[in-house]
């Protein structure tokens, strides 16, 4: 009995540990990550993942700037009035990282480069929103519960962090690929283009000229519109060497801040929208045949640049597959029928070309598949008919009257498009 007894106290003492330990354990305090914000090549994700973080009394929240490029700050209000880039304080910490927050005052990071991280331990029960004061739709919130309360488990949290990480990617890939730029006609008969900075998403900021390529033709204008709610950008051609676009200081180059190049460009001289905010457009007429870059340098690091082809005035814009053939030799019109060069024309779709001396017909094959057309040679370039070759090899075509443009899709998945015959 003696030692039976003894067993059970043993049994029931190395219970109390266990059960004592377990309780440590789970009261003791946790370190939790929220991700302000996280950036991919094209797009800054302008949230906080997780969105909702769910803590205990006395845990401590490691807030880190995810992005690779892009600034912000975390900000909690506290019933106060909302702090402005404007206001100097916004870029000054309130309080030193590491430090306890009970929820009844202001609570500022200040500003939080990438990679950097601010820490705060919470010390009394509510519910806390916070938001990015440079970015003011890019909001938080901390949820604080008595010790013992049950929360989500940092496993869930982080699941639940990725999901929203991959919703908004999933939303940014819808704006993804090449895109036809619209445009408007003008009372002289030249064209307007359309170029999008950015997207109006509040979650995301896509960092990308959209579309990235535009075909003009000499006379032509394209108008650039800043559609990101809160991210400005700039239109930039020909920026010296030796102009920097952010001072030693680390702020803006007032010499990018207003327009500079005038409201014509023939590709020479530095040429500047100057500083877009949200809404605002910059309009620029192209005088001269050219293949031109432009970049938007706020966010070089996102790769926001665009190209600008302007071909002579009357001359036909070919586009393959995405790509604009820029050879002046590429198409010209012969009794009605558009005719391209065969070399310009096989080289933009990845093919080759043969010419056999008995038939004195040309064969064109791409991805397998061939076709034969006989061709002409003026001034040195052999052309053959566009319609007969595309048909042929089984692609697709759509010719734009009103923008001179014939674009071509062969040996590649077809997007839908009209079959409209050319004059």
């Amino acid at each position: 009995m003696k030692k039976t007894a003894l067993v059970l106290i043993l049994t029931f003492a190395t219970a109390l540990i266990l059960i004592s330990s377990v309780y440590a354990a789970d009261s003791s305090p946790e370190t939790w990550q929220v991700s302000v914000g996280k950036e991919t090549a094209a797009t800054s994700l302008d949230s906080m993942f997780p969105k909702v973080i769910f803590v205990h009394e006395g845990d401590k929240v490691t807030f880190t700037n995810g992005a690779s490029a892009t600034p912000h700050t975390v900000t909690f209000l506290a019933g106060q009035s909302p702090l402005t880039p404007q206001d100097p304080a916004h870029a000054i910490p309130s309080a030193k990282s590491g430090g306890s927050w009970d929820g009844k005052s202001l609570l500022n990071s200040g500003i939080l480069f990438p990679k950097q991280s601010y820490e705060v331990t919470f010390t009394a029960s509510g519910a806390y929103p916070y938001y990015c004061v440079l970015h003011p739709m890019m909001t938080g919130t901390v949820v604080v519960l008595p010790k013992g309360q049950s929360i989500p488990s940092k496993v869930e949290q982080a699941a639940a962090a990725k999901t929203q990480e991959n919703d908004l990617l999933f939303q940014e890939s819808l704006l993804q690929g090449p895109q036809e730029a619209q445009y408007t006609a003008n009372k002289d008969g030249s064209l307007t283009y359309k170029v999008d900075l950015g997207s109006q998403n509040t979650a995301f900021s896509h960092n990308r000229m959209n579309p990235e390529q535009v075909i003009v033709s000499e006379g032509d204008s394209i108008s650039w519109t800043n559609l990101s709610p809160y991210e400005p950008h700039w239109v930039t051609f020909n920026k010296p060497a030796d102009l920097n676009f952010f001072t030693d200081k680390g702020e803006f180059n007032a010499q990018f801040m207003p327009p500079a190049g005038g409201k014509e460009f023939n590709g020479t001289g530095f040429t500047n929208s100057g500083i877009l905010l949200s809404a605002q457009s910059y309009d620029l007429k192209f005088t001269k045949p050219g293949t031109y870059t432009y970049e938007c340098y706020l966010h070089s690091g996102s790769m926001m640049k665009g190209t600008v082809i302007v071909v002579p005035k009357g001359a036909v814009k070919l586009v393959v597959n995405g790509k604009a053939v820029t050879n002046s030799a590429s198409a010209q019109w012969k009794d009605g029928n558009l005719n391209v060069g065969i070399v310009s024309f096989t080289k933009a779709m990845g093919g080759k070309f043969s010419f056999d001396k008995n038939s004195k017909l040309y064969t064109i094959t791409v991805d397998g598949k061939s076709v034969k057309t006989a061709g002409y040679i003026l001034k040195g370039t052999t052309y053959a008919s566009a319609e007969n070759i595309v048909r042929g090899l089984g692609g697709t075509y759509t010719w734009n009257e009103a923008t001179q443009s014939f674009t071509v899709t062969v040996g590649a998945p077809a997007p839908a498009a009209s079959m409209d015959h050319m004059h």
